[in-house]
Parts: structure tokens; C-alpha cells; sequence
């Protein structure tokens, strides 16, 4: 980088209001402040190529009016006395860093802006949810480089983010969405919207009076540098084997990736039933597809994991995984009363830190390498597997975190765990059980209980 210095793009939105956090925002809100300033992990961090021609007023002007038609990139969150509270504001000054570097060597820069815009914790009381950096090629805009708080937009709300940011550069930009945090927030409150939200405490309360209240009996939180571990498999058989058992049991990827989960974590904890908590997405109808907003929360899945075969479970998954997203949506202050009165009826045990959640974006893999579908070439394809290293921490909330990265001819499977409960060698034969439960399905039956 050769120089830097400081831009700015004026917003104008149409209003200026406080409101409650929406769910969504609440249930990221308690990880966030659990973490501290350790909560730059939750930060999300993208980069976007610049239109040829583009001039840098035109690209202050495109940020500009992508806060303008967001209000969630132009709130502050704060702790107030009556909860937890929004706050938007209709306009002001967006700054940015603009860099100047060699031509050829942006998207170099733009990547390593970004995760140095994403490495710290944001201070959301005094600062907007989005960072961003203006790469110059020999003066030219060629990269932004963009870091987002987790607790303005989800995964699904920064792809909408980067196609809307993408056509103002383009100068094609459709009409803003009309449904924003301030409005969800008020839907939460009465009519359809609380009522969704109590079905979904009931449906809780009722289901943690029938599971185990723990798959593990969690050591004290003693934090140690290398405690959590998070290793990721990279496994084309994976991806074919999945694939193959979705079209037998005409069932999404997921469905198989979860029920795998299920069955890995049953048996490695010794209990007949799966106790998970999923990342629900919240996105059921075309008015919340469009709106920018964290709307994530937990989902409650509970699935007979010890009997039966393979298949069986993986059927059973789709049943129960659909009834547990559709009851994801509530108030995480209500929920906090369910989980207390569960924990009580349970003789004080409740821990609920075994977590599955899909990030792909894509159910298929269409680079997938070709093979006659036989047993011996899903076994001649584990021979390139990989597992590595991707993280260690010293604090999480989760002991048993299972999720996918999307890769158009692998799938990239993650597991984080405590290593108290998993020692680290235990997280790769994990993770390659995992292939190998699938790989053998392909192949034939796999009783559940010969897991054990």
C-alpha cells in the first residue's frame, strides 16, 4: 500500500427512530456482549470488485445510498434501561479509508483490509454496523473491502447487501425495501407476529420436557488459549455421498448433513437422542427475504439418533428439522424464562451448546467429480481428504459446533469443540467418522446402533 487516507458519503434515510431490538438482533446481542471484546468473531467480512470506469464519487455515492435504503447500516444498539434498544438515524456521514496500491495487487489488498476491518470488536453505542475500505489501483477504484457487525445483518442479509451495493455502482438499483428492523420490531409485538412467537415457546417448553438436558456435563468455564478447537474436513466423497443419499431419500443436503451431526454426536455422547440447536435462517416470505436485518435465532431439533438405520434417521431428520425451524422465531427474554423453568423441572442441569448450522447458501455441489456411484470409488475418494487447523480460542459458548463452508466441488465440514469434552485428536476422527457413516450408507445399510 503505497498511501491512505480518509472518504466520506453523505446518507439521507427517510426516518429517524428508536425501538426494542428485534428478536434477531436481542438473540446476537447476548453472544455479543458474552464475548466482549472478543466479539469480533461474530464480524462478517466481505470484499467487492469496483465496475470498471467508476470514479471514486461515484462510489461515495453508491455507499451513500445503500445507507440511505438500509436502515440497519445506520443504527446504533445500546443496553438501555428499559432492554435492549435500536436506534436509527436519517442521515449523516459515512467514513471510509481509501488506499492507493499497485495495479494488479487490489484484491490482494481488498482481502487483507477486510479481515483488519473485521478484527475488532465493534462499539455499536457510537458506531454504524459496517466498516469499509476503498482499494485504488494506480488511482482507479478497484476493491471495497467491507466488514459488518453480526448484530446489524446476517449471513443471508450481507449476500442481499453485496447484489444491492453491486447494482448502485451499476447504476441499476430497484426500488428500496419497504420492510425494515423498525418495522419487524413492531410486528414482534402484537398480532401474527407475537402469536408466532408464543407457539414457539411452547413448542420448546414442551420439547425439553421429553430430551436430555445435556449431551455433555460441561467443566467449568476455565479459559485457556487453545481450549476450543476448530478443525475443518475437506471431502469430495462427502459431498458425492451426501449428494447420492438426498436423491435416495428425496431429501435437501442439509438434511443428510444434519442427520449425520445427529448421529455422530449421539453416539460420541452416549445418548439415543440428539439434542441440537440449529441456526434458523427466519426468512419465510418475500417481505423478510429482502429486509437487512440479523433475524437468526436457535431452533430446537431433537431426533431419535440410536435406532434404526442410517436412512431412517435421515427421514426422521426432515420431519423434526422442519418442525424446528418453524418454531424459531420468539422473544430470547421470554425464552430465557422456558429455559429457567427447564432447568429447574431438571434437577438444575440444562446445556443446550451442541450446534449445527449450514452456511452454503447452495444445497448442491455442481463441480462434484464424477464417479459410477460404487462403494469402492466413494472409498478411493476419501483418499483425498484433507483435515486442518482453522481456529483455536480460549472462550466459546458452544462445545460441539458442527457447520459447512460452500466450495463447488467439496464439502467443507467444520467441527469446534471444547477440547475438555473432545480432546483434540478426537475432533479429526470425528469429523472422518462423519465421511465414513456416509461413504458406507452409500453403499448399504448402517444401523445406527453398531455406531456405538
Amino acid at each position: 500500500m503505497d498511501d491512505s487516507r480518509t472518504g466520506s458519503s453523505r446518507f439521507h434515510g427517510r426516518r429517524a427512530d428508536r425501538a426494542p431490538m428485534t428478536w434477531g438482533q436481542q438473540a446476537i446481542w447476548k453472544s455479543i456482549r458474552w464475548l466482549g471484546e472478543g466479539s469480533h468473531y461474530f464480524n462478517i467480512r466481505r470484499t467487492l470488485p469496483v465496475p470498471p470506469g467508476r470514479t471514486e464519487a461515484q462510489v461515495a455515492a453508491a455507499l451513500g445510498q445503500l445507507l440511505s435504503r438500509h436502515e440497519a447500516l445506520r443504527t446504533h444498539f445500546r443496553q438501555a434501561a428499559t432492554g435492549p434498544e435500536q436506534e436509527v438515524t436519517d442521515e449523516g456521514t459515512f467514513a471510509y479509508t481509501v488506499y492507493d496500491t499497485s495495479p494488479g495487487t487490489g484484491a490482494e489488498t481488498a482481502g487483507r483490509l477486510a479481515q483488519e476491518l473485521a478484527g475488532t470488536a465493534f462499539d455499536h453505542d457510537r458506531e454504524l454496523p459496517l466498516r469499509c475500505a476503498l482499494v485504488l489501483e494506480a488511482g482507479a477504484p478497484g476493491q471495497l473491502a467491507l466488514a459488518f457487525s453480526h448484530l446489524g445483518v446476517d449471513f443471508w442479509a450481507v449476500r442481499e447487501l453485496l447484489a444491492d451495493l453491486a447494482a448502485l455502482l451499476y447504476d441499476r438499483a430497484g426500488p428500496a425495501p419497504d420492510w425494515q428492523p423498525l418495522d419487524q420490531a413492531a410486528f414482534e409485538t402484537e398480532g401474527a407476529g407475537a402469536a408466532r412467537g408464543t407457539a414457539s415457546l411452547a413448542y420448546w417448553r414442551t420439547t425439553l420436557s421429553r430430551v436430555p438436558p445435556a449431551m455433555f456435563t460441561r467443566p467449568a468455564d476455565d479459559p485457556a488459549p487453545d481450549r476450543f478447537v476448530r478443525l475443518r474436513m475437506d471431502s469430495p466423497a462427502v459431498a458425492v455421498a451426501t449428494t447420492a443419499l438426498a436423491d435416495r431419500c428425496r431429501v435437501s443436503t442439509q438434511t443428510v448433513l444434519l442427520a449425520a451431526t445427529a448421529a455422530v454426536l449421539g453416539s460420541y455422547s452416549g445418548h439415543n437422542t440428539a439434542v441440537l440447536q440449529l441456526i434458523a435462517v427466519n426468512r419465510h416470505d418475500e417481505r423478510s427475504r429482502r429486509l437487512i436485518a440479523a433475524m437468526a435465532e436457535n431452533a430446537l431439533f431433537a431426533v431419535d439418533s440410536g435406532t434404526g438405520s442410517f436412512e431412517e434417521l435421515v427421514r426422521r431428520t426432515f420431519l423434526v428439522g422442519m418442525n424446528a425451524y418453524r418454531h424459531a422465531q420468539y422473544d430470547p427474554l421470554a425464552m430465557d424464562e422456558v429455559l429457567e423453568e427447564a432447568k429447574a423441572a431438571s434437577g438444575g442441569e440444562l446445556d443446550l451448546s451442541c450446534f449445527f448450522n449450514d452456511k452454503r447458501m447452495h444445497d448442491r455441489w455442481p463441480g462434484l467429480p464424477a464417479t459410477d456411484g460404487s462403494a469402492e470409488q466413494l472409498r478411493a475418494l476419501t483418499e483425498k481428504t484433507e483435515v486442518s487447523c482453522v481456529g483455536v480460542w480460549e472462550r466459546q459458548d458452544a462445545t460441539f459446533f458442527v457447520h459447512t463452508a460452500y466450495e463447488p466441488d467439496t464439502c467443507l465440514l467444520h467441527l469446534m469443540a471444547d477440547t475438555r469434552l473432545v480432546p483434540r485428536p478426537e475432533i479429526e476422527r470425528l469429523l472422518r467418522s462423519f465421511e465414513t457413516l456416509l461413504v458406507e450408507s452409500v453403499a448399504g445399510t448402517v444401523a445406527l446402533e453398531t455406531l456405538r
